[in-house]
């Protein structure tokens, strides 16, 4: 502490005045005595920063100017805008003839069953009135060798197939009557009785005898799903 006490009273204010041609920096650097010639003058980093500010004296800002470097940015972003508003004028110049000429794109229209029912015409327009208007309808189905029974039902969907939704359905059908029905060995055994019906209700079939060993059978079903391969004819009941 004594040595920095004499080396400070040693020291003459020439060798710490930086105008002084026998300033000694070092000396400066650890003395109280020195006085900066121009308080007001711009700090910068490094001796880089300094020469870049001699030769570009807008673009390199001192330290202590939070204002003016704030003032910059927003002028950089008002000149970014600009340039992209001027970009885009141009670019409609530019292609303002040929907007003409451009096909316009086609909007999208997602295609399913309901988008298609709302086009059909001939028969398939009448069974769109049915849809729309909740009219029952008389379906004639087939088997595998001939008309199998009717169906009385309320028409909820279709599609171009035939294939139907319904609703309400009332079948009717005729079948001989079975002595004694034999199950192929790769069937196993047959489900015990009751069993179907723990998991979903079973439609109750009437049966009438119509004689001759021939019965007239009818179930009510909630809602069914037709096969159009299996539809032949198919009558409008209400108007």
């Amino acid at each position: 502490m004594s040595e920095d006490c004499k080396s400070d009273s040693s020291t003459s204010e020439s060798e710490v005045s930086a105008c002084s041609s026998s300033y000694n920096p070092l000396k400066a650097l650890y003395s109280d005595k020195v006085k900066i010639p121009v308080e007001s003058a711009p700090l910068y980093e490094n001796i880089a920063q300094f020469e870049a500010a001699q030769s570009k004296s807008n673009e390199i800002i001192p330290l202590g100017h939070a204002k003016l470097v704030q003032k910059r940015e927003e002028e950089k972003e008002k000149k970014r805008i600009e340039e992209e508003r001027l970009l885009e004028e141009k670019n409609k110049r530019r292609f303002a003839q040929y907007q003409t000429v451009m096909v316009p794109p086609k909007e999208y229209r997602a295609k399913n069953l309901l988008t298609r029912i709302e086009v059909m015409e001939g028969p398939l327009g009448v069974l769109k009135e049915c849809v729309d208007k909740r009219l029952r309808v008389k379906i004639i189905t087939r088997s595998h060798s001939g008309v199998r029974g009717v169906l009385h039902a309320t028409l909820v969907a279709f599609d171009k197939h035939w294939n139907m939704a319904l609703s309400d359905v009332l079948e009717v059908w005729q079948k001989k009557r079975v002595k004694q029905r034999k199950i192929p060995p790769v069937m196993g055994k047959p489900v015990p009785k009751g069993t179907a019906a723990t998991i979903s209700t079973i439609p109750t079939v009437t049966e009438t005898p119509l004689g001759k060993g021939i019965f007239e059978c009818q179930r009510h079903v909630p809602q069914m799903m037709m096969r159009g391969e299996h539809i032949v004819l198919i009558n409008v009941v209400e108007r």
